[in-house]
C-alpha cells in the first residue's frame, strides 16, 4: 500500500479528503493516506512545492496562481478535483455591526450602511476598517473585494485588507484586530456562536457556484506515479459522494469535529453542512441554499470555466497581466481526463456565467477582455448592477 501525505486546513471543505481516509476509500484504492493538519495556505503551498506534501487541500486560485508561477515560483501541480463549492462568508464584528446599524437580510442592502460607516470613521479621523482575508490569491479575497465593490467601496483604499489564516480569523476578531472577515465553514459560525461577529452574506448569496478548494496533486506524484494520482483522485470523488448524501450529514459533521480535524462542535459544523446559517448572536437560522456543494457532477467535476473566472480576478486586481495563453494552463492545470475517466458522463459548465454572480457582471471566458472592461481601473464596476 503506498502512503501519500496530504496536507489540509481545519475547514468544512477538507470533508472530501478527510473521509476518503476515513470511510476506506483511499485504503481501497490502494494507498495510505497521512493527513497533516496546517494553520495557512502559505505552508501548504510551500510543502507541496519542496515535496514535503504529496497533495494538499487547496485554495483554487493558489493552485492556479502556483502553477503558473504568479505570485511565486511556478510549482508543478494538477487540480484534477474540486472539493466543494461555496462555503464561505463574509463576517464583521458586533462593534462594526453597531456602526453601521440594523444589519439587512440582503447583503447589497448591508452595503450603502457600510459605505457610510467608513466615511464617517474617515470624517472623524479614525483608520479605515480592516477585514481579514485568508490568502493574496484566494477565493475570499475576491469575494470581499468584489462585494465592497458592488457598493462604491474600493478595497484598497477604503478599507485595509490583510492576510490571516483561518483557523486565526475568529481570534482576530475578538482581540479587535479586524473589524471583519471573509473565511470559509465554520470560522463564521464560530464567530457568531461566540457572540462577536455577524455574517453580513453568505457567498452563495453573492455567487451561485464559486470553486472553493481544489485536490492539489504535487508534479512528484503526478509525473512519478499517475497510477497513485489517479487512484487518489478516485478516492476523493468517492467521498465527495459520501459527503454530498444528506443521510451522512450528521456522521459527517461528527468526524470532522474531531480535534484531528476542525476541533470544533458537531452541531454547529452540522449547520454549516445543512446550510442553516445563525447569522446574528441570539438570532435564530436561516436556510441559505447551496451554502457549500459536495454534489460529484455540479461541484467536484473540474471546471475550466469557473477557473477562467478566478484567473480574471487577478487581473481585475492587478496581481496578474491577461494572458492568451491561459487557458491551456488552466486545462493542463485541471486534467479533466483524469475525472473524466472517473465520472464519464459529467460535462463541463456551458460557455457563459459559469459561477452565476448576482452583484457583478458575468464573465464568459471567451471573452475576459468583455468581462474586465466593465471595471474601472481601481476595479470598481462601471455600471451599478
Amino acid at each position: 500500500m503506498k502512503t501519500i501525505t496530504a496536507g489540509f486546513i481545519p475547514l468544512t471543505d477538507a470533508a472530501p479528503l478527510i473521509v476518503a481516509h476515513e470511510k476506506g476509500f483511499a485504503a481501497k484504492a490502494g494507498l495510505a493516506l497521512d493527513l497533516v493538519r496546517e494553520v495557512s495556505w502559505a505552508n501548504i503551498r510551500d510543502k507541496l512545492s519542496v515535496g514535503l506534501f504529496d497533495a494538499a487541500h487547496m485554495i483554487a486560485p493558489l493552485a492556479l496562481a502556483s502553477a503558473a508561477g504568479i505570485g511565486h515560483v511556478k510549482v508543478p501541480m494538477i487540480a484534477p478535483v474540486t472539493l466543494a463549492l461555496n462555503g464561505n462568508a463574509i463576517t464583521i464584528s458586533t462593534a462594526f455591526a453597531r456602526e453601521i446599524g440594523t444589519v439587512p437580510d440582503d447583503p447589497a442592502a448591508a452595503l450603502p450602511l457600510m459605505r457610510a460607516a467608513i466615511v464617517r470613521r474617515r470624517e472623524a479621523g479614525l483608520n479605515a476598517p480592516t477585514f481579514g482575508v485568508t490568502f493574496p490569491f484566494s477565493t475570499h479575497n475576491y469575494i470581499l473585494r468584489a462585494f465592497l465593490a458592488a457598493g462604491g467601496i474600493d478595497p484598497d483604499e477604503d478599507v485595509q485588507l490583510v492576510v490571516i489564516p483561518p483557523p486565526l480569523m475568529v481570534g482576530s476578531l475578538e482581540r479587535g484586530l479586524v473589524d471583519g472577515f471573509c473565511v470559509g465553514s465554520p470560522w463564521n459560525s464560530v464567530a457568531v456562536d461566540r457572540g462577536i461577529g455577524h455574517i453580513v452574506a453568505p457567498s452563495s448569496a453573492l455567487f451561485r457556484a464559486i470553486p472553493e478548494k481544489v485536490l492539489a496533486i504535487g508534479g512528484g506524484l503526478a509525473d512519478g506515479d499517475p497510477g497513485a494520482a489517479q487512484a487518489l483522485t478516485a478516492a476523493v470523488v468517492e467521498g465527495a459522494a459520501w459527503c454530498a448524501d444528506p443521510a451522512n450529514a450528521t456522521a459527517l459533521a461528527e468526524l470532522l469535529a474531531d480535534p484531528r480535524y476542525l476541533d470544533v462542535p458537531a452541531p454547529l459544523i452540522l449547520r454549516t453542512i445543512e446550510g442553516r446559517l445563525v447569522f446574528a448572536p441570539g438570532g435564530p437560522s436561516r436556510d441559505v441554499p447551496d451554502f457549500i456543494r459536495f454534489d460529484v457532477r455540479g461541484a467536484i467535476r473540474p471546471d475550466a470555466a469557473r477557473m477562467a473566472w478566478l484567473y480574471a480576478q487577478m487581473v481585475r486586481w492587478r496581481q496578474a497581466r491577461l494572458d492568451p495563453g491561459m487557458a491551456d494552463r488552466i486545462g493542463a492545470l485541471l486534467r479533466a481526463d483524469m475525472f473524466g475517466s472517473i465520472v464519464p458522463d459529467a460535462n463541463e459548465t456551458a460557455d457563459g456565467d459559469a459561477v452565476g454572480s448576482l452583484i457583478e457582471p458575468p464573465l464568459d471566458r471567451r471573452s475576459i477582455d468583455a468581462y474586465l472592461a466593465a471595471f474601472d481601473a481601481r476595479g470598481l464596476p462601471t455600471k451599478p448592477q
